[in-house]
């Protein structure tokens, strides 16, 4: 039962998240250059959403293997038919789709002078794989997170073989990958992304590692959630950064802890929010929707709207949004009807 309402809990948050995802997504990158009120929610939301999915990951991964690993082969078999197998899908379908689109006379204006110009597959893979696709820049996270999870996986695996403390070694392995990743890696590849995010996961495996600091709910920590959103608010207002570099290596460490704390605050509201169903539904097929709503549900419609037709940016977003999270859901539930018509009949 106690899993269960962890569980709910869980689903809230990620219903949430999602939302906030779709909501970004919708702000293209030239409404942020023209609109300065544009610029501040994406960069508000974006400095902590992705960082609360790695944490609710961290606590799932927790929950469904902390008293039983399953095998090495199994737990692959596992992930990559959970993760790889939608990832490596969904990235040739975007790129078959806009290949299509770029050589067809009819939509070819269209997408001329855009990031959604025509590419060589080669270069497509190479950026999908190792930095940022222009078709679709959301994949990295189902990538990270595939490499983190192999990471934890390999970590408790021979933690339980050599009878180590695995909390405590997944923690100094997180803190070795920030420091290597905020130091020696390029900004925005998929190397520097695995190691910068490796230690919200492993708060996540922490929080569900002491089920009862999940449930815990104070002033404080509501206070403390508060003051580091006004700290967020702050330095993207301002954009301030540190003189020396050792300013800026604990500029950057206290960066990471206000960001944890704000997504802490936030697990309070969510708590709260685990019996509205709609949210909780939204979150339970919140891997789909993150997969399927860009670009074509924000990032081409987008603009079409906006960058073609000039509709004014509230109008747009709210189309996005509603296309973003309206369209996967009713492919989902198409290709689960369709499925389940093959197997039973």
């Amino acid at each position: 039962m106690e899993k269960k309402k962890r569980m709910d809990w869980i689903d809230a948050a990620r219903g949430i998240g999602i939302l906030l995802i779709v909501g970004i997504h919708s702000i293209r990158p030239d409404m942020r250059e023209t609109q300065a009120i544009c610029k501040f929610i994406y960069d508000l939301i974006i400095v902590f959403v992705i960082g609360m999915f790695f944490v609710l990951s961290g606590v799932t991964y927790r929950v469904s293997n902390g008293g039983h690993l399953l095998e090495p082969g199994r737990f692959l078999y596992k992930k990559a038919r959970k993760l790889l197998v939608p990832f490596l899908g969904y990235a040739v379908l975007i790129y078959m789709t806009f290949s299509f689109m770029t050589w067809c006379p009819l939509t070819a204006k269209i997408f001329r002078g855009t990031e959604y110009s025509g590419m060589p597959l080669w270069e497509y893979l190479r950026l999908t794989l190792c930095v940022d696709s222009p078709y679709a820049a959301h994949l990295w996270f189902i990538w990270a997170l595939f490499w983190i999870m192999m990471t934890a996986y390999i970590c408790d695996f021979v933690c339980g073989y050599w009878k180590l403390p695995r909390q405590k070694v997944l923690w100094c392995i997180a803190v070795i990958f920030c420091a290597v990743g905020a130091m020696r890696w390029e900004n925005g590849s998929i190397i520097q992304r695995v190691l910068t995010h490796t230690v919200y996961f492993v708060y996540g495996t922490e929080l569900a590692a002491h089920p009862g600091r999940i449930e815990k709910d104070s002033i404080c920590l509501k206070a403390a959630a508060v003051m580091a959103g006004g700290a967020m608010c702050w330095y993207i207002l301002t954009d301030w950064h540190a003189a020396t570099w050792y300013g800026e290596v604990l500029w950057k460490v206290c960066w990471l802890l206000i960001r944890l704390v704000f997504i802490r605050g936030i697990f309070c509201l969510t708590i709260r929010l685990k019996d509205i169903k709609w949210l909780t539904y939204l979150g339970r097929e919140s891997f789909w929707i993150y997969l399927l709503h860009q670009p074509f549900c924000c990032g081409f419609v987008g603009l079409l709207l906006y960058s073609r037709l000039g509709l004014p940016i509230p109008v747009v977003c709210t189309v996005c949004v509603l296309l973003g999270v309206v369209l996967p859901l009713g492919v989902v539930w198409l290709g689960r009807r369709v499925y389940s018509k093959f197997i039973y009949g």
